[in-house]
């Protein structure tokens, strides 16, 4: 069943996303740290282990893992330049830690900005 409802920031703006494709990119987006985290753990030898935060329990993952996590990691940042600079730590607290916009911009404003990041990295993602 295709979704009716399509995100967008105002009528004729052209940048539209799908449901789906929204919140799949905002939990992308707040995955960064653990993307971080996996897209570092060579040990030099070609190997990759994994250690929880939470756990001891060390795994080995594969190369693909670490290479699609720089990959989605190369997304978010490439979709975060196309976003003024005084604008991309106040999105990214909202997206990731659901903190309130900043006071300096309406909220129409950040809502505008937050839909041109998401759209950005879907389109690097080749999700649209």
């Amino acid at each position: 069943m295709e979704s009716k409802r399509a995100y967008r920031d105002a009528p004729g703006s052209g940048i539209k996303l799908p449901k789906e494709v929204y919140y799949r990119c905002v939990w992308i987006v707040r995955d960064r740290s653990r993307l971080e985290r996996l897209a570092a753990v060579t040990d030099g030898n070609g190997s990759y282990t994994w250690t929880e935060e939470s756990a001891d329990a060390v795994s080995m993952v594969s190369e693909a893992a670490v290479q699609q996590a720089a990959h989605e990691l190369e997304c978010i940042d490439n979709a975060l330049e196309s976003i003024p600079e005084v604008y991309r730590e106040g999105l990214l607290d909202n997206i990731i830690e659901k903190k309130p916009f900043g006071d300096f911009a309406h909220p129409n404003t950040w809502k505008r900005w937050k839909l041109v990041f998401l759209h950005g990295l879907a389109k690097q993602l080749n999700l649209i």
